[in-house]
């Protein structure tokens, strides 16, 4: 069995304004609509991705993908771990259309992969501890991306060169629908594994996306902001596989945590702070003094600054 690389493939910046240029949210009854400053270009949460990567990985390389290159502190800050890989993503795939920035994502990370091997994270995925365990673990890994074992995340996935899962996934493109936003991302590989099982490996939600995309979990996650007796539904859908949300102890099992930004961000904390932005919060002083969960994980990254 061939080794996965330890090189790591980051896509972003594929859309001019970063996927932030503004939302609709609803406070109550109101309709709301809130706009993302550009200085979002590349936030805390995008230097945290890549120093926790850096740092616990000591990966061979951290590639950087992208088209429109970002800007600003954290961007200037980051540029010391990776090597920066200007791209043009793809239109098209098999004659049908791609233009969402996310899907465009979503057929490069599987081309990069079957051309390079190695591990794709998101650009919003916080590593806890180093994958090298899993580099022998099979050709193409992923994780669960919830408790519903019908979906398998693709925020993380690790591969060697030219492994025959993703291009078996690839290959379904030939059925792509642009209007369509999990089907062949998240939906595919689940049934494609259970037809290539021997070409998989898949492993449980908690080592890449635990805490979990409910609004329970995030909520408790980064803001600390609920107690753990209203985390009590989520408790219940998620207890029968080992999981709590009330103990440090919780991410013991993990690799990396998904953070959920695009849910996490706009969703969960705007309709409750709709005047307080992520810039206003998510600061270096606050995962610094603030005990969240998040913050708590996070911090050991930011020593140096």
């Amino acid at each position: 069995m061939s080794k996965i690389p330890n090189n790591f493939h980051i896509i972003y910046g594929l859309a001019e304004n970063f996927g932030w240029d503004e939302y609709e949210h609803y406070v109550g009854e109101v309709g709301k609509t809130i706009k993302r400053p550009k200085s979002d270009a590349f936030n805390i949460i995008r230097y945290l991705a890549i120093k926790s990567t850096y740092e616990t990985n000591h990966p061979d390389n951290i590639f950087f993908y992208y088209k429109h290159e970002p800007y600003g502190e954290w961007w200037d800050r980051a540029q010391q771990y990776i090597t920066p890989v200007k791209v043009e993503p793809p239109t098209e795939i098999f004659g049908n259309p791609v233009h969402n920035y996310a899907h465009q994502a979503d057929v490069m990370r599987l081309q990069i992969l079957i051309e390079e091997g190695g591990i794709y994270i998101d650009s919003d995925v916080l590593c806890l501890k180093s994958f090298e365990p899993l580099l022998n673990s099979g050709p193409f890994i992923m994780g669960q991306e919830s408790e519903n074992p019908g979906k398998l995340g693709n925020c993380i996935m690790l591969s060697e060169k030219d492994a025959e899962f993703p291009k078996i996934w690839l290959g379904e493109y030939t059925t792509f629908d642009d209007d369509k936003w999990v089907d062949h991302s998240i939906l595919l590989p689940y049934h494609l594994s259970t037809r290539h099982s021997d070409l998989i490996n898949i492993l449980d939600y908690k080592k890449f996306t635990w805490p979990l995309y409910h609004s329970e979990h995030l909520r408790w996650f980064f803001r600390n902001g609920v107690s753990y007796a209203e985390c009590d539904y989520s408790d219940g859908v998620v207890s029968k596989m080992g999981g709590l949300l009330t103990t440090d102890e919780d991410f013991n099992e993990s690799y990396a945590i998904h953070l959920w930004t695009g849910k996490a961000v706009t969703n969960e904390f705007i309709k409750d702070f709709p005047d307080n932005p992520m810039e206003d919060w998510m600061t270096v002083d606050n995962i610094r003094n603030i005990d969240t969960p998040f913050n708590k994980l996070a911090r050991r990254f930011l020593e140096d600054l």
